[in-house]
């Protein structure tokens, strides 16, 4: 049995991160590389996100993902609101995985 919070780590965040990937990318005109270091990933993750060349869990779990909280994310990472821009990610969580976090950023 997997763990709400392998569900988390597996599937979600980089569903998450894909889906604001694109925004920054694709919506902003970020580069790949600055929108890694945004990201805190490799320009070569980037690169897979945008090309669609994650697992089917990941795709299926970014279907599900509200588009509302991956703008509220990117737009708080857009004006340096790190710590804010964490509890978007939070939130975003919790509704997708339904299950209440003993780690969540408040």
């Amino acid at each position: 049995m997997r763990t709400n919070y392998e569900i988390a780590l597996n599937e979600f965040m980089p569903a998450f991160r894909a889906a604001a990937a694109e925004m920054l990318v694709n919506r902003y005109g970020i580069k790949q590389d600055k929108a890694a270091r945004m990201l805190d990933v490799t320009q070569a993750s980037i690169s897979k996100y945008l090309n669609g060349k994650s697992s089917r869990a990941v795709h299926d779990a970014g279907a599900s993902i509200d588009r509302r909280h991956v703008e509220e994310f990117v737009a708080r990472i857009m004006s340096h609101r790190d710590g804010d821009a964490q509890k978007a990610i939070c939130k975003a969580c919790q509704r997708y995985n339904s299950f209440d976090c003993t780690i969540m950023v408040k």
